[in-house]
């Protein structure tokens, strides 16, 4: 397989603009007191802040005559400052000046968007899972899975990491991206897939650049809302929708008395229906025309409904995935919980992403292997499936 290279276009994984990699601007790598800073407007307007002072923006000069133009057959990496001279690689976005991946244009992009309604455990998951892809899938899989920036490495330690992991606390609600800009900024990570060559070295076989970001569930609440504050969705790679079982009045009624429930929230339906809508709108779909974002349909929490599934139900039992995806286990799960999800919400769910989606599948997992609704604490972390949605959508990526 080879390097995805020569990708010369890509989409921002801030303000999502599609952009050449002719036009990115520079930022100045010099120390403040070597190269004074400047107000950046535009880094300002989009963060919402006023006169944000940032190192100096730097323009790459317009190529002259035929040796320069030839120059530009690939784009730059790395320029010397306009003022300093000083040279810097730190690539920003023209439209956001927002600092761009280093692996943006070497490699393949994909962004994920992980969506779901109020309480249906999407920071816990994101949590978890990119635990899980770093340790597990990354020794069964041999890959690895890095953050590419410090933002990403921060964010993630303090507000994902550390509750669940090292607190064994439960992460707090997240905020609307209208009232918290961090909620707008995904987590990007390089994932490389390492394989053996000949005389055991080792090379890498693919590389792909992946934006995480989690949503709050108010912010699927309207179209209005969606269209402004997560653009991401019909920019995305793939689409992982989590649903909590303990939301549906099915389950409600026939669990044990005293079972700690979550509030009820946003309609299943009504979260597709507007997924499915903004995507069409967006990419200006024909009615005709199914939409070419494969989305996995993921019910959350599965540890507690345990007691009203088979013991020998495929779902209670880790994946088979070791070393590669493994189809007959992912067939055996899409069909458990295609059928889980007729009883649980009806036939029109099912009949919503035949009629819009091109590629989608059924998966159950649990991210924290308990039900801690009503106390902030973890007893033990008991993960389970929690890749699989994420694994099935590399494979429609063909990225092992």
């Amino acid at each position: 397989m080879k390097l995805f290279t020569n990708t010369y276009s890509f989409i921002c994984p801030f303000c999502f603009e599609r952009i050449s990699l002719y036009d990115v601007k520079f930022r100045c790598a010099n120390a403040p007191t070597h190269c004074p800073p400047e107000v950046d407007d535009v880094y300002s307007r989009f963060h919402g802040v006023s006169s944000k002072i940032m190192p100096r923006v730097i323009f790459p000069s317009a190529p002259k005559g035929y040796l320069g133009k030839a120059k530009t057959l690939r784009p730059s990496r790395k320029i010397n400052c306009s003022n300093c001279g000083f040279p810097t690689t730190n690539r920003i976005c023209p439209y956001c000046h927002n600092n761009l991946p280093y692996t943006i244009g070497g490699f393949k992009d994909l962004i994920f968007a992980i969506i779901g309604a109020k309480e249906t455990g999407k920071s816990h998951y994101m949590s978890v899972l990119i635990s899980e892809i770093e340790n597990r899938v990354g020794t069964s899989f041999n890959c690895t899975l890095q953050a590419v920036d410090d933002q990403t490495m921060h964010r993630y330690r303090e507000s994902f990491y550390n509750p669940v992991f090292r607190k064994h606390e439960t992460i707090q609600p997240t905020r609307s991206a209208r009232a918290d800009f961090s909620v707008r900024t995904p987590l990007v990570y390089s994932m490389r897939f390492i394989k053996k060559g000949l005389f055991n070295s080792n090379k890498i076989k693919n590389v792909t650049t992946i934006s995480f970001f989690d949503t709050a569930g108010e912010d699927l609440d309207s179209e209005d809302t969606m269209s402004t504050e997560n653009r991401y969705i019909y920019n995305s790679s793939g689409i992982i929708i989590l649903l909590d079982p303990l939301q549906l009045p099915v389950i409600r009624e026939k669990l044990f008395k005293g079972t700690p429930l979550p509030q009820e929230n946003t309609e299943i339906d009504d979260i597709i229906t507007r997924t499915a809508n903004l995507i069409r709108k967006a990419k200006e779909l024909k009615p005709n025309d199914f939409i070419d974002i494969p989305i996995a349909v993921a019910f959350s929490k599965m540890d507690a409904v345990y007691t009203l599934i088979e013991p020998s139900s495929q779902v209670m039992q880790p994946n088979r995935h070791n070393g590669s995806f493994d189809v007959r286990d992912f067939e055996d799960i899409n069909t458990e919980m295609e059928a889980h999800v007729h009883e649980w919400a009806g036939g029109h769910l099912i009949q919503q992403l035949k009629g819009n989606f091109k590629d989608y599948a059924f998966f159950g997992l649990t991210a924290l292997g308990c039900n801690p609704h009503g106390t902030q604490k973890i007893p033990k972390l008991r993960p389970n499936r929690v890749e699989d949605p994420f694994l099935w959508l590399l494979t429609k990526h063909a990225l092992y």
